[in-house]
């Protein structure tokens, strides 16, 4: 259940080898597009069933015990001890990804699953395999895409093709802000544009574009971080100046402030939501692993970068039909609690993270607490606020 778990068994654990140099026994390089962990469901339906969906349930309505029922799911899933010391570093880019410590009593059933871009399938990928004991799924997923699309929110004024989703605002105590979104969204030093839509009712009635700002800081993944390279802490963002004013939305919009989830407290199969930039409802989806390393296709110009150490959503439900989690626009969106009506007034805004892209089989998202840790870093306080917009 317990994503920060899975990273530290992928990052320092049991599993810190395979991903590093493992992976060679069992697929070819060229041929594998991402490699993720997670929490083996009939394990979780054996262990505290329903996959985890009655812990999750009382971990937000019974918050008076939270803490109590926090310890007993650590305990249910084999883990005992304090998780309070970090083995690594805060978030710094370039770095390892800093984990916290877990005792193993009896180790969770975990699964290893492996992408497999569909031009390299072959049959040997059919085959059940395992390392040591845990399973290895094969999954046929090419390399994700950047949720770029015209008609969306954000726009680089500098370069056309493309528009994303504006995540939220840093704020300051007297200023300036900062708006956030994906750094392939747009470039250094770029005047960003933003969508204003009047609606009547929620039928769109006409739409301009005002000035937003300009991008100040910036950080793209690189191309390195395929299989035999320690995976290093990287981060898809840009922080764009913004005049106070533009915090004001027009109605219906309304901005609230967010809580910065803790990866520790992240559950697999916790309900999430996001919502791209142009659509009228939310996208509803749940947490299904942590994604260890994924190729990612930012520009859509067949240059494969790398990302490690984020979050990879699913649809909520089966779906009988292949469509992607996330859909052109969505980059930038914020992952947001699924649960309306839990817990106090600032668990209801918890910020898990940022939607980076998607593939044939998921959605895939920087967590909310290394984007806070690069932002402080960035703007050098380390007392800003996160907005969003609802």
């Amino acid at each position: 259940m317990l994503i920060d778990y899975l990273r530290y068994v992928a990052f320092a654990g049991r599993l810190r080898r395979f991903y590093e140099e493992g992976l060679y026994n069992y697929v070819e390089p060229s041929a594998t597009t991402g490699q993720h962990l997670r929490f083996s469901p009939d394990y979780l339906d054996d262990r505290i069933g329903l996959r985890g969906h009655e812990v999750i349930h009382d971990l937000y309505w019974e918050s008076h015990s939270r803490d109590l029922n926090f310890e007993r799911l650590k305990r249910d899933i084999g883990l005992a001890g304090d998780s309070d010391a970090v083995t690594g570093p805060q978030f710094k880019i370039g770095g390892p990804p800093a984990t916290l410590s877990y005792r193993e009593i009896d180790p969770p059933k975990l699964e290893i699953i492996i992408d497999i871009d569909p031009d390299h399938w072959t049959e040997r990928y059919s085959e059940q395999r395992s390392y040591e004991d845990i399973p290895i799924i094969y999954r046929r997923a090419g390399p994700a895409r950047a949720n770029l699309s015209s008609g969306d929110k954000l726009l680089d004024s500098q370069r056309r093709g493309g528009y994303g989703t504006l995540c939220g605002f840093f704020c300051t105590v007297d200023g300036p802000d900062f708006a956030l979104t994906c750094g392939h969204v747009t470039s250094v030093g770029s005047r960003v544009l933003v969508e204003r839509r009047r609606q009547i009712w929620k039928l769109p009635v006409w739409s301009s574009f005002a000035n937003l700002g300009d991008t100040c800081h910036h950080a793209i993944c690189g191309p390195g971080g395929g299989i035999g390279v320690p995976v290093r802490a990287q981060i898809d963002a840009a922080l764009i100046t913004v005049q106070r004013s533009m915090l004001m939305p027009t109605e219906p919009k309304v901005v609230r402030q967010a809580t910065i989830k803790p990866i520790s407290t992240i559950l697999q199969e916790e309900p999430v939501r996001f919502r791209g930039a142009g659509r009228t409802i939310d996208t509803l989806a749940r947490v299904s692993a942590v994604t260890v390393r994924k190729s990612i296709d930012l520009y859509k110009d067949g240059t494969l970068r790398h990302v490690g150490d984020v979050l990879m959503l699913a649809h909520r439900h089966p779906m009988y039909i292949v469509q992607r989690v996330s859909r052109p626009g969505d980059s930038g969106a914020a992952v947001r609690q699924d649960f309306s009506s839990a817990g106090y007034h600032r668990d209801l805004n918890q910020w898990h993270g940022m939607v980076l892209g998607s593939d044939e089989g998921g959605a895939y998202a920087t967590f909310a607490e290394h984007l806070w840790g690069w932002a402080a870093q960035q703007i050098g306080d380390s007392n800003i606020e996160f907005l969003y917009e609802v």
